[in-house]
This record gives C-alpha cells, structure tokens and sequence, in this order.
C-alpha cells in the first residue's frame, strides 16, 4: 500500500490530528510549502472500508480542516462501508457529507483523489463531493464493484465505465493523474487557489483599465466581422494571461461538454473562475451544466467570475431537447445572476441566442467594439419574420446588435477596443 503522507507531504511537515486512525488516517502538512489537511484511506485496513471509527476520522479531519481554515486533500481508497458493522457503518455517508458541507460553507476547497479501487459508500459520499477531482490510472472507480455487480446479475457494461479513464470520460473527473505525479499537481492547485496577492514577478504589474471604444461597427455589419476567420480568440488571449489554469471537466452528471472551457485561473496574482465558448461551437446542455459547476465553485470558494460569450447559437438537435436545454439556459441565467461573488460577461464575437444569454447575466457586462448580441441569429430572425433569409441584414440593423448600439440601450456597461479588451478583463478583476 502507499504510504500517502510520504509520497506528497513536505519533509518533516506533517503533524499529527488528534484522534484514532483506523482505515481512515489524517494529518496536518505541508506540499511545496502551503499547508492542508491530508486525510487517506488504508487500504490495507479491511480494504478502506467505511466503519464507524473511519467516519469519525473523516469528520474529525474536516473539521479540523475548517477551524484551522485548511484546504483539504482527501485519498479515496475503498472498497464501501464495511458490512461488518452494519447501518452503524453506512450512516457514516451521511456524517462524512455533513461534513463537506461544513466545508465548503467555510469557503475552503476540497480535492479528491481517487485510488484504485474506490467503491460504494465512500464514492457516494465525499469522494464525489470534491471541488476538484483526479484519479489514478486505471483505477477501478464506482457506486457497485464489479464483482457484486456480476453477482448479482447485473454486469457493468461496458466495464471501461468503471475505470478512471471511463469516469473522465463521462464527466465525473477532471484528470486521470499518477500517483507520483498528485504532489506536483496538489502544488499547482494550492498555488492556484491562493489568496489573492499584490502584483510581483510573479503577476506582472497591474493592469490600467483601457480607454473605453466610442466607435464601432453597427448592426449587420458587426455581425458579419465577427464571422470572419481571423477573428481574435478571446478566450484564449485571456488565459494565456494566466500564470496556471486547472480545468474543471464535466457535469457530474454523465457527459462532458466540448463546445466550451471551463477553468480556475490564476491571473494578475489571483485565482478567477473562467467560463467561455469556443469560437464559433454551438455550446450543449452538458456544456450548460458545467458552466454551471464551476460557477457554484466559483461562489464557495470566493472566486470572480468571468464569461465569455462567442456562439452562433446553441446546439439544435433533438437530443438537445431531450437534455432540457431550454432549462439548462434558464438555470444558468439563475446561477449567475445569483452569485454574490464579482463576477463580468465579456461580448467577445458573436452573440446569439439562449446560448449567449445563459452566460451574459452578470453583475457586469463589457463587449468588444466588433461584437453583438441578438435574440437569435439575424438569418433565422430573418426566417420568423419574412420566411426567408433575404433581410437578415435589414432586420440586424433594425435591431441595433452592435455593441456600440448595445451600450447605448443600457445592456452593456462599457464597449472596448478589440485590442484593449484583456485589458479591461484584467483590470475588472482588481
């Protein structure tokens, strides 16, 4: 078995927490010098089993974890609650997610990582709880083990979606990571979240705000600018401002969206949640709902939000309808009109549709001078109205979609230069 605090902790920084380890361990440490609570799982006590005492530990480990205003690293290694001791054992999920919740109320983060296997009432309670998640290699990961699944006649299928890379697959992971890899991306992750700092070396000076745009183009012509191939990629512009970005991938719910990105960055010296659309994709409800997660990180944890918003519309399908879409849309447009933490929308190109409005509800919205925002794609709004799509020019210009004329209406608060709107980003977020 692996001897977990070895492997990641600092030398010599690891303090004991009060309390009895038994299949659950825990202590205080140090990785690349930020502090956390680390709590494992022993494998090699009764197969990590869940028991009474483990739940206990668990508890004890958090709760240190939130007096002591501690992130937390916690090992999954299990193979569920242990049989042995009956409902005593598996009312220790209930403790255990009481426990995160503790947690994540105290605003501190908590990354899982889950080992081969990870099973039953351990995985179904705080190791799919984790603000982050990562997994080992091939490592067996699921509610039912594969051999109580087989024996009682109901065989995985496939049995891939019970390994690590099958769970990434379906969204339920943010990376498969070796073992010998978890310190130096537990490093990147502490350096990620930590406190906001004075711009140094590290950051760069502090970004001045740009001079806003008092011209742009208008209407139908703005739509077509922002269709063209050489069209700058916002969001790639804004993370390449980034000293480290940590992507958070999935919904948790089964699918992994891939019409947008979804990040922790750290830019100018502070950790910021980045939501945006790839240029040109037509974004799902996967895509939807995983925006959605990493807003709700975004507002435990303390963190800015930005979005940035670049679509043709959403995906049209009947699948779509299927996954509930529409209400995706409007859940999202909920959550972020919801977050107490800053937050800025960024009309970064195009901006069409419910896929463009589920991320534009912000407590603030800028645009690039060249972008727009329209209910719909003036082709199809030009296909409602006249049941053709001859006058799409006629009806953008009627509309008034530029961001120019978007400001002028009060929907957008300031306009910018393409050239100065990282700028503006990153000054917003001082």
């Amino acid at each position: 078995m692996r001897d977990w605090l070895n492997l990641l902790a600092d030398p010599g920084s690891a303090v004991p927490i009060p309390g009895t380890d038994e299949s659950v361990a825990a202590a205080r440490c140090r990785i690349d010098g930020r502090e956390l609570v680390l709590v494992w799982c022993r494998f090699d006590v009764l197969a990590g089993t869940l028991s009474v005492a483990a739940g206990e530990r668990f508890v004890a480990a958090v709760d240190h974890a939130v007096e002591a205003r501690l992130p937390v690293l916690g090992i999954a290694n299990s193979g569920g609650a242990r049989m042995q001791e009956g409902s005593r054992a598996f009312v220790q999920m209930i403790a255990a997610t009481r426990a995160v919740r503790r947690l994540r109320d105290a605003g501190l983060p908590l990354v899982v990582y889950t080992a081969n296997p990870t099973t039953g009432g351990v995985f179904a309670s705080w190791a799919s709880l984790g603000h982050l998640t990562f997994a080992e290699p091939g490592a067996t990961i699921g509610f039912t083990g594969p051999r109580v699944a087989q024996a009682l006649g109901e065989p995985i299928v496939p049995p891939s979606s019970q390994t690590a890379e099958g769970v990434l697959a379906n969204g339920h992971v943010d990376a498969v990571v070796a073992p010998d890899d978890l310190r130096s991306t537990m490093a990147q992750v502490l350096a990620t979240l930590a406190p906001a700092t004075p711009a140094g070396p590290l950051s760069g000076p502090p970004s001045a705000a740009p001079a806003e745009a008092v011209e742009g183009p208008l209407g139908w012509a703005a739509v077509q600018g922002s269709r063209g191939s050489t069209h700058r990629r916002v969001l790639d512009d804004l993370l390449a401002r980034a000293t480290s970005v940590i992507e958070l991938v999935g919904d948790r719910a089964g699918s992994v969206g891939s019409q947008s990105t979804c990040v922790i960055a750290r830019i100018d010296g502070r950790p910021v949640v980045v939501v945006g659309h790839r240029p040109g994709a037509r974004p799902t409800a996967a895509d939807l709902r995983a925006a959605r997660r990493a807003m709700t990180i975004a507002q435990e944890l303390g963190l800015p939000v930005v979005t940035v918003i670049d679509t043709p519309g959403a995906e049209i399908s009947g699948e779509q309808e299927r996954q509930g879409l529409a209400g995706e849309i409007a859940r999202s447009i909920d959550t972020l009109s919801s977050l107490t933490v800053p937050s800025v929308a960024v009309i970064a190109g195009q901006g069409s549709g419910g896929a463009a409005m589920a991320w534009l509800a912000a407590a603030r919205v800028i645009a690039a001078a060249d972008a727009w925002l329209a209910p719909i794609a003036p082709e199809a709004a030009s296909l409602i109205v006249h049941r053709d799509t001859d006058h799409a020019a006629e009806l953008a210009d009627a509309q008034q979609v530029g961001a120019v004329e978007l400001r002028d209406q009060g929907i957008v608060d300031a306009v910018f230069a393409p050239g100065d709107l990282i700028d503006a980003v990153v000054a917003s977020l001082r």
